[in-house]
């Protein structure tokens, strides 16, 4: 009897295992062919599509296919091993976003390349394409990596750090889109540090790909004119030109960009989407007419304007150093306000700062003779502006891949609401000053005081960036068009045209972005700060490609640090490790002490 019921449970055992087998894997199956997606429960909502996504490829009139070329992960270090997976879940989530318009296919170009090594012939034998009936392939045709570079997909190096070496690795990691019979864009390094933009950096390769011809934008300055209180300094030649990266960088984008100085010789060019502005000096009532004209029309714009700049020269005493103001008086005001924010003119200063290098002289005595020697000393001062992670609004695209940005000399931006709200203009923020920054007047051209004022006049979060949103007024509408200014060399008055009332009829809807610096965009500092080059680019395309891509933000998983703690805090959370177990086992041990005794003297 027992015998048998140790069979039958035996058989039953076995018979339910299988059936739960069987059932996992058709559960497995199913699951596997249902691609119902993943549940995101990180804070920032780290894997999860933003919404505009579904809008931009509902847009694609045809299938565009994404190839990722990464090497295995066996040849990966080991902070990149990952990386192909994550890149996979994106391209997945992708896929299933575009309803069947968006496909990919992953390529590893390593290995691929060893097997095509590996079917070379052999020495004296005949090669393949002379042979009929043969399974090898064409040994002629060029390799895999030379074909691979002509289209863009170079392999990279990475620093791989492992027990007993330390090496460099040259890995594949590159996505190529391609639509219909238009060129093949690239993103050439897919990396982990950057995988959080990988979202925004294919749908803005996207947009440009469906477009039939090259985003056009403007910008001005153009080669850079002299204001004639400088022409004395300038005779042997031009200034130099200190927006030459900015350009470069703007057309190795995929931008046509057509540089203009806004006179009647040099206008502003026809068919642009964007106009961006680098203003740093007075502009013409002409210009400003023309600037004014294309935000009415519809013509997006990027305006960043340079009140104030400074001299930091070497002091009297050895360590000091002398800050000078250099006003720029500008006149944009007078359009912006209108529009809901203006350039503050005064002098701002932030504890937050950063350091820059300052050539200082030193005359050495060597014999007969005297040497001038020069070295650079790291200088900070308040007109040095840092401005931190905190401090960046991470809700917009613009932005939120911004690590931290080197704002040299810039100012503050005051709103207007009023007028803003007048006219149906959207303010948003994009990043501020620290929550300890002042103001000061100081002397055109003169000593700058750099002390912070009383604590009743400290500023708090002063917006350094902004984006506006709505109809533009014209500040010209029903005045007379001015006249183009004369030629500053010549002093000949240029043609011009009959003066006519400037009727412009309704705005049109648009968008700006404002800067209160134009330093942080010129070429020394866009080469050296990467995070300048990513605010530049961030912003052209948000405004020249759609308008989508504004609010799809990046997937940066962001370290969550302990805050510093005051000197009684760090004192009681020492106290708390260290004495707190002790203290529970003393008072215990007292406890039971007592209650033993107790015990003892009842009985």
């Amino acid at each position: 009897m027992a015998q048998n019921l140790k069979q039958q449970f035996l058989t039953t055992f076995i018979a339910g295992a299988v059936l739960l087998f069987g059932i996992a894997v058709v559960i497995n199956m199913i699951a596997d062919n249902a691609h119902i997606g993943r549940f995101d429960l990180t804070a920032d909502q780290v894997y999860k599509l933003s919404p505009s996504v579904k809008k931009i490829l509902a847009d694609l009139e045809a299938p565009i296919e994404l190839t990722y070329y990464v090497s295995s992960s066996e040849k990966m270090p080991t902070q990149w091993k990952n990386l192909e997976r994550d890149v996979i879940d994106k391209l997945e989530e992708l896929k299933l976003a575009s309803a069947g318009k968006l496909t990919y296919k992953v390529f590893d170009p390593s290995a691929e390349e060893e097997k095509e090594a590996m079917q070379q012939p052999a020495e004296g034998e005949p090669a393949p394409d002379l042979v009929r009936n043969t399974d090898r392939p064409n040994t002629d045709r060029k390799k895999i990596a030379q074909r691979l570079y002509e289209k863009g997909v170079i392999p990279f190096g990475v620093q791989s750090t492992s027990q007993d070496e330390f090496a460099i690795k040259r890995v594949y990691s590159s996505i190529v889109l391609s639509y219909l019979d238009r060129k093949e864009d690239v993103i050439q390094e897919v990396r982990p540090e950057s995988f959080g933009n990988l979202e925004y950096e294919i749908m803005s390769r996207i947009y440009k790909l469906i477009s039939n011809r090259r985003p056009r934008i403007g910008f001005y300055p153009a080669q850079p004119e002299i204001p004639p209180q400088y022409r004395q300094y300038y005779r042997q030649g031009p200034p130099p030109d200190m927006y030459e990266y900015t350009v470069e960088l703007l057309r190795e984008a995929g931008y046509d960009v057509q540089r203009t100085n806004i006179t009647a010789d040099d206008p502003v060019p026809e068919d642009i989407q964007t106009m961006v502005l680098m203003v740093d000096q007075q502009l013409s009532q002409r210009q400003l007419f023309e600037i004014s004209r294309l935000a009415h029309q519809g013509v997006r714009i990027v305006l960043a304007a340079q009140q104030n700049n400074y001299q930091i020269s070497a002091g009297g005493e050895p360590g000091s150093f002398m800050l000078r103001g250099m006003p720029a008086r500008l006149n944009i005001n007078s359009i912006t306000g209108d529009w809901g924010f203006e350039f503050d003119p005064a002098m701002f200063m932030d504890k937050s700062s950063a350091y820059i290098q300052i050539p200082v002289y030193q005359t050495r005595d060597m014999g007969l003779f005297s040497v001038r020697q020069q070295r650079m000393e790291p200088v900070t001062k308040p007109v040095i502006i840092k401005v931190n992670p905190e401090n960046i609004n991470t809700d917009l695209s613009i932005s939120n891949k911004i690590s931290e940005l080197f704002y040299l000399y810039g100012g503050r931006i005051i709103l207007n609401r009023d007028a803003a709200s007048a006219d149906s203009i959207a303010l948003r923020t994009l990043f501020t000053s620290s929550n300890y920054s002042w103001t000061t007047q100081g002397s055109p051209y003169g000593p700058i005081n750099e002390n912070p004022p009383p604590d009743s006049e400290i500023l708090r979060h002063q917006i350094f960036g902004l984006i506006a949103e709505g109809t533009f007024p014209s500040s010209f509408a029903g005045q007379v068009i001015p006249q183009w200014p004369p030629d500053p060399e010549s002093g000949e008055q240029p043609a011009q045209a009959d003066s006519s009332v400037w009727n412009p009829g309704s705005p049109v809807e648009n968008k700006m972005l404002a800067f209160g610096c134009t330093n942080m965009f010129k070429s020394d500092v866009l080469q050296s700060v990467t995070s300048h080059k990513a605010l530049l680019l961030n912003a052209v395309d948000a405004l020249t490609l759609g308008d989508e891509l504004i609010n799809i933000r990046s997937k940066n998983i962001h370290a969550r640090r302990i805050r510093e703690i005051s000197s009684f805090g760090k004192a009681l959370s020492k106290g708390f490790v260290v004495w707190l177990m002790p203290a529970v086992f003393v008072v215990l041990g007292i406890f039971f002490t007592i209650r033993r005794r107790m015990g003892h003297h009842n009985r």
